[in-house]
């Protein structure tokens, strides 16, 4: 098993609190050389007291975002609009009077501490024995660094990037979370280097390209080594082999940096030393469109060359301040009740498919997503691929992008005037440059099936205004048919090759990149019942049940060990939309989730075959009596929660399509032979009947007691519902007990009012009593914990339990806050 310190991993470079430019530099009167032990920089001095870099590039105080808010900074000290390179604790400034840095003349830590002496943020304290720092000084390379006497590097900022990476700094794997903003960079789960988008109900990896493996991203996986620089001369290496080179590569003693900007860009700025200013030597994206939440939910982007948002039609805008919100339904749609859809022509909304993308002409394609509840829009490409999708999100349009989204509204909804930008020929028609037309010129309406029950509307996506209010479809229809015999003949000769009447029976998939690196990955196997049945003994040996189906213990012919689960109330689907679903899940792996091998989907027959993991779940090692006498201890049980947190940040952040588990508990986490926790059942609520028609759909929903009162209330569910039964795990873990069982103030509390619980803890924890803090533990223990882990995960908890869904944390952070106190 990789250790955790080599798991899962995202070094996120985030987003300064401000880069608006200044006119000029401001004056400096009185640069210092060091900060001595005991000495300090105030506020109030912020325009004169400073540190100097000895040869005068970079400089360190106090940063004034705004005349009233102020961050302890290190910036360009020649460019002219004093680029921030490193902040601390950008999420919190601090205020225009009273605040301070200071040298602590006690442990020699640097600590900045706002208004009224609160302290804000404190530099790392020294190893046992040191004696502490004895002076803090701001070297030419932009390093900011706390040294003992002998000059001795105790704690640097470099090792805390931000928003920007200089030269010498080093991107490294740790095991430590940085995040905040939107937008961030790290080594995924796979050690790519990578950049994310999440703004807490939306995630996603957006470079490299998400379309491309990872071979066509030029990019290497499973690395052991997480590291990537840019040099003085410009270029940048990663581990992965990622490598990109500024457009004034070689020039020595240009002043650059590596920065991801406020809109999601990554890019290379080089310094002019005459003018003071920046230019660009090197964007990740030369069209901001691909940026993933650039215009928000149910909006698109047109790249015109400048991003311009509008509202899909329907919709509209959140905050007119504001694209990153995005735009909102005017109109109510509901599962059952006729609907139609609208075109929107050369368009695409990446991710969030529902399918795995399946050829079949248009009006099939129309009524998969008419009869499905959760589809709000398809996305109709070439070669007649139908992908539908939950979330109108990354919409963007430009010409010559293959493919038209039809998007779901209520078949009786009057169809504004919209404004979806369509590119069409300037000028006088003779080929001339490309202007935007805002007005869409024209609907014309098709029925598909029953006219009152499901209506088209074909927008047109012609270059010309002749052709306006027509189809495009029809035109490539022809082409279209004629690609998919091609495509028929090789995917059944395909078919054939690979089945049990082929030249394979099951295959293993092998891989080896450029580098010569070694790629295993077992292929998802599909069994037959009568496998299944002679893997199981005929269904004996029964390991676990649950709502939706039995466990058993099994060993197929390749004489694995595996977990064996016969699921019930399958939703309505074929076999082929069952694998469609299964296959997704199958590709997914991170050590805190169980790993899916296989699958049945014979007759009426749905089942999943899984890894097998040894010491059964959390459920029974915590809660049953049974195990009394090996009762987990405080660090199993910390790392139980740090491991979880992990797997769930990964299924809300990493995976390329967000995975709600939506029924996380005990019963659901399995601790393998090093009691490290797997993560199963996820997915399921794409394979279980989830319409709404019958009881089914409580119990897929969640657990009694672990279930986010958004149900209750029949919102939307969004991964925070994960996150609402995390925060009663993490009580759990800390009590030792079911939480149904916890009595407040000599009253058993009732399994459905978790508020008395939350109430009743954090008035424990702001009573600041050793003995409070130790009624909320596993009197199993007996005493034997960590304090500092115990109270962090409390506070985790309680945030995770917040009614307003809006309030809860993501994992993310929760993972970031756990790695903090880890011992």
């Amino acid at each position: 098993m990789m250790n955790s310190r080599l798991a899962t991993f995202a070094l996120l470079v985030i987003i300064t609190l401000s880069s608006s430019p200044r006119p000029c530099p401001r004056r400096v009167d009185a640069a210092r050389e060091w900060l001595a032990r005991g000495a300090s920089i105030a506020v109030e001095d912020h325009a004169t007291d400073v540190l100097r870099s000895p040869d005068g590039t970079f400089a360190a105080g106090f940063y004034d975002a705004s005349p009233t808010i102020f961050t302890f900074s290190v910036w360009f000290a020649r460019a002219a609009d004093r680029a921030v390179v490193w902040t601390a604790a950008r999420a919190r400034p601090v205020h225009s009077k009273g605040a301070r840095v200071t040298l602590d003349a006690r442990r020699g830590a640097l600590v900045l501490t706002d208004y009224g002496g609160e302290v804000v943020w404190n530099s790392s304290t020294p190893a046992a024995g040191g004696s502490g720092g004895a002076r803090v000084r701001l070297h030419d390379t932009g390093n900011l660094v706390v040294e003992d006497a002998g000059g001795k590097t105790l704690w640097q900022s470099f090792d805390f990037p931000t928003d920007t990476l200089l030269p010498a700094t080093r991107l490294v794997s740790r095991d430590r979370l940085l995040s905040a903003g939107y937008y961030s960079l790290g080594f995924s789960d796979y050690a790519m280097l990578s950049l994310f988008y999440d703004n807490g109900n939306f995630s996603s990896i957006y470079w490299p390209n998400p379309y491309f493996s990872y071979w066509q991203n030029n990019r290497k996986i499973y690395n052991f080594s997480r590291e990537a620089a840019m040099d003085a001369l410009g270029q940048f290496l990663s581990s992965d082999g990622t490598t990109f080179e500024a457009a004034d590569l070689g020039a020595a003693g240009v002043r650059r940096r590596l920065t991801l900007d406020t809109d999601g860009n990554l890019r290379a700025y080089s310094l002019d030393d005459a003018t003071g200013t920046w230019s660009v030597s090197w964007m990740a994206f030369g069209n901001p469109c691909n940026i993933h939440g650039v215009c928000g939910a149910n909006a698109v982007c047109l790249y015109s060359p400048a991003p311009v948002c509008v509202c899909a039609p329907g919709h509209e805008r959140v905050d007119a301040s504001d694209w990153s919100r995005g735009c909102r339904p005017t109109f109510r749609l509901e599962c059952g009740r006729p609907a139609k859809l609208v075109a929107l022509p050369h368009s695409d909304f990446w991710g969030y498919d529902l399918n795995d993308g399946e050829v079949m002409p248009l009006g099939d394609c129309a009524n998969k997503c008419l009869d499905n509840c959760a589809c709000v829009v398809f996305q109709y490409k070439e070669h007649m691929e139908c992908y539908l999708k939950s979330v109108l999100f990354n919409g963007k349009t430009f010409p010559g992008l293959p493919g038209t989204v039809y998007i779901k509204v209520p078949a009786d909804f009057d169809v504004p005037e919209f404004h979806v930008h369509q590119w069409q020929r300037g000028g006088d028609g003779g080929g001339g440059g490309l202007a935007i037309q805002e007005d869409i010129a024209g609907c014309a309406a098709a029925a598909t099936g029953d006219s009152n029950r499901k209506v088209l509307l074909n927008v047109s996506s012609s270059l010309s205004s002749h052709d306006a209010g027509k189809p495009v479809w029809p035109y490539l229809y022809g082409f279209l048919s004629a690609l998919l015999v091609v495509e028929a003949i090789v995917i059944g000769f395909g078919c054939w090759l690979f089945s049990s009447k082929g030249l394979f029976r099951h295959s293993r998939v092998y891989a080896i990149d450029q580098e010569g690196y070694k790629l295993i990955t077992s292929h998802f196997q599909r069994y037959t019942y009568a496998d299944i049945k002679k893997a199981t003994a005929n269904f004996t040996g029964v390991i676990g049940r649950g709502g939706s189906g039995v466990v058993y213990k099994g060993v197929p012919d390749d004489e694995r060990v595996v977990a064996v689960k016969v699921l019930k109330n399958v939703s309505r689907q074929s076999e082929e939309e069952f694998q469609a679903e299964l296959s997704v899940i199958g590709r997914i792996y991170h050590m805190n989730l169980v790993r899916m091998w296989g699958c049945c989907s014979q007759a009426k027959h749905r089942i999943l075959v899984s890894e097998y993991i040894e010491n059964g779940s959390l459920a029974q090692r915590l809660f049953d009596h049974g195990f009394d006498d090996d009762v987990l201890d405080w660090n199993q049980r910390f790392r139980i929660a740090l491991g979880v947190a992990k797997g769930l940040a990964y299924l809300h952040s990493e995976c390329s399509e967000w995975i709600v588990h939506c029924d996380m508990k005990p019963e659901n986490i399995l601790l393998d032979k090093d009691l490290e926790p797997k993560i199963t059942d996820f997915g399921l609520s794409k394979l279980l009947n989830r319409d709404g028609s019958d009881a089914i759909l409580t119990r897929i929903r969640g657990t009694r007691g672990y279930m986010a009162p958004e149900w209750v209330t029949n919102l939307p569910f969004t991964k925070k519902v994960d996150v609402y039964s995390y925060g009663v795990i993490l009580l759990e873990l800390v009590k030792g007990i079911r939480i149904s069982e916890w009595v407040i103030h000599g009253i058993k509390v009732c399994e459905m009012d978790i508020r008395m619980v939350v109430r009743a803890t954090r008035q424990k924890m702001e009573s600041n009593e050793k003995r409070s803090i130790e009624d909320l533990v596993d009197y199993r223990l007996n005493g034997d914990f960590n304090h500092v882990q115990v109270k962090l995960m409390l506070e985790i908890a309680i945030s995770c339990l917040e009614e307003d869904r809006s309030k809860r944390p993501n994992m993310n952070s929760v993972v970031q806050s756990l790695i903090s106190v880890e011992g």
